[in-house]
């Protein structure tokens, strides 16, 4: 090799290095970029508020002679419960088969009549019959369908905190709000779907556009507890 080559050689060795060292950085970076787009999702997409059906039912034997004390309870917590689980559907089903039909028309109607002496609306109570052949003590059922909140469990492994690198989300981070939340929330309903909203008071609405036709004032009158001033400390 010549001295002139040589000399040229060694002009380009230092930009060779440059865009090398160049190459290596950006590949760390893709690399880390697709760890990032893989592996780093949002707190509200790792623990969702979630909220799952749950049948709640009890199981009354048939009695020609109508309802029991111990079935007339029963029947009173579940209304109870139906009261709190957002008010659906209840699902009276009498056995057919070898059960004795008048006995279970008497128990499936004595239940129902109970419902709506416990106040249940007797357009929300349904009726029907299921299929229970060779079985004489095939019980009545009567159920209804409640939301029932999934509470995550937290805390049952942690990563290294310190390792930031990627720029993910550590796996437990927002459990512990959404684990709360659902443990406190009244109606687990209200996590499946906003509530239907009520009517609107069309004779309200009269009566306040007419008002402002008048030039009326048409917010409501004020008085001393609603002001702001703060009232002085007693000594």
């Amino acid at each position: 090799m010549s001295l002139n080559s040589w000399t040229n050689a060694m002009a380009r060795t230092p930009a060779l290095v440059v865009l090398a060292i160049a190459g290596l950085i950006l590949a760390g970076c893709a690399s880390a970029d697709n760890k990032l787009a893989k592996d780093a999702r949002a707190p509200d997409d790792l623990y969702k508020l979630q909220a799952q059906d749950q049948a709640d039912q009890v199981m009354l034997a048939v009695h020609a002679d109508g309802l029991s004390a111990a079935q007339q309870e029963a029947l009173a917590a579940l209304a109870a419960r139906w009261r709190e689980g957002g008010a659906r559907a209840i699902q009276i089903n009498a056995p057919h088969g070898q059960v004795d039909p008048v006995a279970a028309y008497r128990t499936a109607q004595g239940a129902r009549n109970r419902l709506i002496a416990l106040g249940v609306p007797a357009e929300a109570i349904n009726q029907g019959s299921y299929d229970a052949p060779g079985d004489p003590k095939a019980p009545l059922t009567i159920q209804f369908t409640r939301f029932e909140a999934v509470v995550p469990a937290c805390g049952r492994s942690w990563e290294n905190l310190t390792a930031t690198e990627a720029n993910v989300v550590q796996s437990n981070f927002g459990c512990a709000v959404t684990a709360n939340m659902a443990a406190q929330i009244a109606d687990p309903a209200d996590i499946a779907g906003p509530r239907a909203s009520a009517s609107a008071d069309a004779g309200r609405r009269v009566t306040i556009i007419e008002g402002y036709r008048k030039g009326q004032i048409t917010s409501a009158a004020s008085d001393a507890k609603s002001s702001g001033t703060v009232s002085a400390a007693v000594p």
